[in-house]
């Protein structure tokens, strides 16, 4: 294949991820020719909407973490789409016995959650399981509400569930700094009652996108790269923007020519990446132990063999019994490779026990598994034990002035979020056209 000089090539963008897209977007609204190649047979990544009669089902993201200064508010509001508030940071909470926590014991439980957040900025230990081990150990544990013991085993099943929501990891992987890279925005939690992917297809009106495009080689030649894809497949590319999720980098199913450089190689093999599944289902009759919702608050927490739980009840949203429970780390993992009875079998067990009623098998039950996605090999990214802003800002850079990365992982303020991927797309384009002006 021929081609002329680099720069009268596109641009190419690999993924058609909100990342991509917002890049892609940026790029075309500034003149530039831009393709996107996406591997799925749809776009939007990691945002996938279902519809199922007249409901929808966010699979992959489903929350705008805090609306106050988030530009995918900012764009719900100038694009007119409906949003609800779906905030889930007060829940009631369970014993295993099934008895609720009076008002006495939440108090007493989360001001002992404080105490070990706040001291978890100050520990020396790199691992979160050992510093929340150790903090939980070094409290006094006087109290009227709980024994002691008790209640340094609620603690400790509190912070592993953390870890898996929302990091999406388990505790002896998470860094102790974990706080420090939660990148949310203040205001409420909402949703998309109509799904997600509306943002999605809303700004990749007018971009051209390649769907079903595998690639499997990225070269850099001499003024110019070329994407080498599946069956035989090559572009020719002025520049190339990485827009893939951390999973799919770490499994190494794209090949580098020349190889990425080491501090990429080194970051990209550092930096945490996790499964993070829902469970949605859908009952005939609503479960007795949660009661109408008042003041936006869904969430139900609750104990099962030294396990947390979080139920969130979705019922004022569908108009019919509907929850959906959450989950990451090793419980995420097995639900990867199980299949869906075994799924529901785990699920209906623990609220069988704790609660002491019989749950009828769902009519609808909608699991995900992203960790078995060959297109994104899990969820997003986390701080692992060996996470640094010196391994987030190797992706801030470029290779040659002709590969750049983009997507969640590469936002130092807000990795593991839509807005994170959004606005690294942003600021990527923005590297590109300035990097074309100095030229």
């Amino acid at each position: 294949m021929t081609h002329t000089t680099g720069q009268d090539l596109p641009i190419y963008i690999i993924g058609a991820g909100i990342a991509g897209i917002s890049c892609a977007k940026q790029l075309q609204d500034a003149g530039k020719k831009v393709i996107i190649l996406e591997s799925r047979d749809r776009i939007g990544g990691r945002i996938e909407s279902k519809q199922i009669n007249n409901d929808f089902f966010d699979l992959g993201a489903s929350w705008i973490h805090g609306i106050k200064g988030n530009p995918i508010w900012a764009l719900s509001q100038q694009l007119h789409i409906e949003t609800q508030i779906f905030n889930y940071n007060k829940p009631q909470y369970f014993h295993a016995t099934g008895q609720l926590f009076n008002e006495s014991e939440v108090h007493v439980f989360e001001s002992y959650i404080r105490k070990i957040q706040s001291a978890l900025f100050k520990t020396a230990h790199e691992s979160a399981l050992v510093a929340v081990q150790d903090i939980i150990n070094s409290l006094d544990y006087q109290n009227d509400e709980f024994a002691a013991q008790d209640l340094k085993t609620l603690l400790l099943t509190f912070f592993q569930y953390v870890a898996n929501d929302p990091y999406a990891t388990d505790l002896e992987q998470l860094s102790s700094q974990y706080q420090n890279y939660e990148g949310y925005f203040e205001g409420d939690e909402v949703i998309f009652p109509k799904g997600y992917a509306q943002i999605i297809h809303h700004l990749a009106q007018d971009l051209q996108i390649q769907r079903n495009i595998h690639v499997q080689k990225i070269s850099i030649k001499s003024g110019y790269a070329e994407i080498q894809a599946q069956n035989n497949q090559t572009f020719q590319a002025s520049k190339i923007v990485i827009a893939v999720p951390l999973g799919v980098l770490k499994k190494q199913h794209i090949q580098f020519n020349p190889p990425l450089p080491d501090a990429y190689c080194h970051a990209i093999k550092n930096m945490g990446f996790g499964s993070f599944n829902k469970v949605f289902f859908q009952l005939d009759i609503p479960l007795p132990f949660c009661p109408p919702s008042l003041d936006n608050e869904f969430s139900t927490l609750y104990w099962n063999n030294n396990k947390l739980f979080n139920l969130l009840d979705l019922t004022q949203i569908y108009q019919k019994p509907t929850y959906l429970m959450l989950f990451g780390g090793s419980v995420s993992d097995f639900i990867d490779h199980a299949d869906d009875d075994a799924v529901w079998d785990k699920i209906g067990q623990s609220l069988q026990e704790t609660f002491q009623t019989f749950i009828e098998k769902p009519k609808n039950l909608l699991i995900t598994r992203w960790g078995a996605d060959s297109n994104s090999y899990g969820s997003f990214s986390f701080p692992a034990l060996k996470q640094s802003e010196q391994l987030t800002k190797v992706f801030e850079g470029n290779i040659d002035q002709m590969l750049f990365f983009s997507g969640e992982h590469c936002s130092l303020k807000y990795a593991g979020t839509v807005h994170g991927a959004y606005l690294s797309g942003c600021e990527t384009a923005r590297q590109l056209l300035n990097l074309q002006i100095e030229m």
